[in-house]
Formats: structure tokens, C-alpha cells, sequence
């Protein structure tokens, strides 16, 4: 499965905004998943987006998106992975 080809996983929340940006594992990244109000966003090509992603997981252009692709709400937890380690 794609999600145990993930290298790194990157969360924005509210309650982590004094911590800024920071990594998950898996398991954490799959625990966050069974909350509420978590987003996922890939951000591999779209041919590795195709052959497999996260559940529920949008795919999203790293170098070009619009902000409509992101929920509205800014309490939200936005979720980004790729298999890139930076």
C-alpha cells in the first residue's frame, strides 16, 4: 500500500500553531485520520497519486493551486505527504 511508502507526513493545526509545521509517522499520520475535521492532501505526481494514496486523500499541485482546493474552515488539520523526505 502507498501509505507505507510515505516518508513524511506534514500537519498545520491550531493547536500546533506555536509549533509551526512537523512530521508524523504513519501510525500517527493514521490515528489523526479517524478525527474530525483532518484533511489529507498528496502531493506526489499525479501518476503516483493514480497508482495509490491515502484514503480520502485529495491531490493537490504543490506549485500550483488555488486556495479553493483547501477547506474553508481554518480550524481545520491539513495534512501534506509526500514520498520525498524534504
Amino acid at each position: 500500500m502507498r501509505l507505507a511508502l510515505v516518508a513524511m507526513l506534514l500537519t498545520a493545526a491550531p493547536a500546533l500553531a506555536e509549533e509551526g509545521f512537523g512530521e508524523l509517522t504513519v501510525e500517527q499520520a493514521a490515528a489523526r485520520a479517524k478525527e474530525k475535521n483532518v484533511y489529507f492532501f498528496d502531493n506526489n505526481d499525479m501518476e503516483t497519486y493514480r497508482e495509490g494514496h491515502v484514503p480520502g486523500a485529495k491531490w493537490i499541485d504543490y506549485n500550483n493551486y488555488a486556495d479553493s482546493a483547501l477547506p474553508a474552515d481554518k480550524e481545520a488539520t491539513l495534512i501534506f505527504y509526500c514520498m520525498n523526505e524534504h
